[in-house]
């Protein structure tokens, strides 16, 4: 990122690399098509239903009742509980709700033994649901796809072992036979490892002609009832200008087009055993180009295909910002991420997003965006996540939740402020600042120590910053100026005497590194919120401030979820109008949240905000810097291309 020139923040990809996941794809071809009769769409296991067709329909209105639930992980037991204590199923789990519309948030798959078992149930429900005029509709979630397309890395063994009836006898001894003799003997406890019972049991019904591939393949990955979106991660920009039916097609055209595509390239030989996931398009890129001669250069028709895989693994529909992926309406923050939300919802037409795939911090469903958003997954699998089943029953405008075992029903509460460190709440933090007790673990450098605040049962990593009183205040009302604009940028802070000098305690992220660091170790981040519009805040905060002084040991990072933080306002709350230096050339671009923010901004809020902190002149000149910052021509630039 070039912005600003005296200032060179970090450079992120939005495309997060993800761990490799072994896969044998040139065996598992050979050895699911060895044992098609077992996954054949016709030949279905004794007592089991026909997957039940899954309907194009997308959007239902209308509706009087609706409940979801999140994130099952293989929680077959928690989950048929909470369908019979919420009323959906009777005592022999069938369906009982009537013309209500249920609905599953995906991630079904991995973790759990009991996965196949939970497809069973919906598939089944799905199709006494619509015979008794409800619904049951399941949304593909990350693990399925995760699954069809062969990346298996949170399987649990326990899954595996459950698709052993569908390995035909003697299977397993034959392969394990003919890996032994290529690899010697003694190495068959590697095939027993990478290959475990039921493992090509697993892998033909999760294919594309298998009974669980297909349902997944047919599955929507959002939908629309009333006025709620539901989907399992979260709408993000590339979801613009898409409609449910469209978003819902290109979605599985990603899918399909990449289980060919890997198909081809298996039975071509170039893909191989033990193939990591992330790496497949460019080992079958290199194994094709290992193939050419001089005289005999690659095959046209593989050479296509290979460049057509590489294009379909990086599909943006399947990247980290994919709708069963992107993070944003669950973890980013507010001010800015609200520019990508509230228009996602007019687009829509609903008035919220209920969404799964990040267990909430107290295993407790909670709303965000001024209940906007909805984050189901309270952890069901106990084993797994130690959290509950939960089930949000939506009716008019009313949320209400029932988590299995506990026989009442709540309202969701919105969920707290998490800034630094980000598993406690900031009210927590803030007050265990003020009040708890300050041991120094060592310098960190010229009147800085890190130091750790006991308060509670609580140990808050923090730093104490040597300062005066005027800086000392500064430093508070900019942390106090923070918290009313909602940015989440200042971590805590609280004026303190530490070794008998008077400064400021301010919180830190467990892990962190400067923008400092990162320059110098040419770090680079991962985070699951984009680095731009963090920096845009910061930019804004600044020019709001009058704040001079930034540099590249003011701003950091937490080291492990790239959250951007940033400290240093000592010489901040000026009497200065124009921008600060360094962001002359390119002035900040404040979303239309943030103008909203912003516009609340008085004289009489900033009295009672900031208090004795800043004088009548300071508040004064920072009305002015917004009001110049709302009227440059970025701002308006931004703000017309919002409209």
């Amino acid at each position: 990122m070039n912005h600003p020139p005296a200032l060179p923040f970090l450079h992120t990809s939005r495309r997060r690399m993800r761990r490799a996941a072994l896969t044998c794809a040139g065996i598992a071809a050979a050895l699911i098509a060895s044992i098609a009769p077992a996954q054949s769409p016709n030949a279905q296991s004794p007592n089991i239903p026909s997957p039940h067709v899954a309907s194009p329909q997308a959007e239902w209105r209308g509706i009087d009742r609706v409940v979801a639930f999140a994130d099952v992980h293989g929680a077959y037991d928690e989950l048929a509980a909470l369908l019979r204590e919420s009323g959906l199923v009777d005592a022999g789990g069938h369906w009982a709700a009537g013309r209500t519309h249920v609905v599953s948030l995906g991630d079904l798959l991995d973790r759990g033994a009991d996965s196949r078992k939970v497809m069973d149930l919906l598939m089944r429900l799905q199709g006494e649901a619509a015979a008794a005029g409800g619904g049951l509709h399941v949304v593909v979630g990350n693990h399925e796809a995760m699954n069809v397309l062969g990346d298996l890395r949170y399987v649990a063994r326990g899954e595996y072992a459950s698709y052993v009836d569908l390995e035909p006898a003697g299977l397993r001894t034959r392969l394990r036979a003919a890996w032994e003799q290529q690899r010697g003997t003694g190495s068959g406890a590697a095939f027993d490892e990478r290959f475990p019972p039921g493992y090509f049991g697993h892998r033909a019904a999760l294919g594309p002609e298998g009974r669980y591939g297909r349902w997944i393949l047919g599955l929507p990955v959002a939908i629309v009832v009333n006025d709620s979106l539901f989907m399992h991660g979260g709408p993000s920009s590339l979801l613009h200008g898409m409609s449910i039916a469209e978003l819902n097609l290109r979605y599985r055209t990603a899918l399909v087009d990449d289980q060919r595509l890997a198909s081809q390239l298996e039975q071509a030989g170039l893909l191989q055993p033990g193939d990591g996931f992330r790496a497949r398009p460019r080992l079958a890129a290199e194994r094709l180009t290992a193939r050419a001669t001089a005289t005999a250069p690659p095959p046209p028709d593989l050479q296509a295909i290979v460049k057509m895989f590489t294009q379909a693994a990086e599909h943006p529909l399947l990247s980290p910002d994919g709708p069963n992926w992107y993070r944003g309406a669950a973890l980013c923050r507010e001010a800015s991420e609200t520019d990508v939300l509230v228009p996602l919802l007019q687009q829509f037409g609903v008035a919220r997003v209920v969404v799964g795939h990040m267990p909430t911090r107290d295993r407790r469903v909670v709303t965000r965006f001024d209940a906007h958003v909805v984050k189901l997954d309270a952890g069901m699998n106990r084993a797994a996540y130690r959290g509950r089943a939960a089930a949000l029953s939506i009716q008019g405008s009313a949320l209400q939740v029932r988590y299995g075992g506990e026989g009442t029903t709540t309202t969701p509460a919105a969920e707290a402020l998490f800034v630094v460190p980000d598993d406690i709440e900031d009210a927590a933090v803030a007050a265990a600042l003020e009040q708890g007790t300050v041991a120094v673990s060592g310098p960190r450098g010229p009147g800085e120590l890190n130091v750790v605040v006991d308060h509670a049962g609580r140990r808050i990593p923090a730093v104490f910053l040597a300062r005066n009183d005027a800086a000392a205040r500064r430093e508070v009302a900019a942390w106090r100026l923070d918290r009313f604009l909602g940015l989440g940028l200042v971590p805590a802070t609280t004026r303190r005497q530490v070794q008998g000098q008077p400064g400021i305690v301010q919180a830190r992220p467990a892990t962190w590194v400067t923008q400092g660091d990162v320059q110098r170790q040419s770090l680079r981040g991962g985070g699951w919120c984009a680095l731009e519009p963090q920096f845009q805040l910061v930019y804004a905060f600044d020019a709001l401030l009058g704040n001079d002084a930034r540099s590249p040991e003011t701003l950091f990072f937490d080291a492990d979820k790239w959250y951007a933080y940033v400290t240093g306002h000592d010489r901040a709350f000026g009497h200065g109008k124009g921008l600060p230096g360094y962001l002359k050339t390119q002035p900040p671009r404040p979303g239309a949240e943030l103008r909203r923010r912003l516009a609340t901004l008085d004289e009489q809020t900033l009295v009672t905000v900031l208090g004795e902190l800043v004088d009548a002149k300071a508040r004064r000149a920072l009305l002015d810097r917004r009001d110049a910052l709302l009227a440059s021509p970025a701002a308006t630039a931004t703000a017309a291309a919002e409209h």
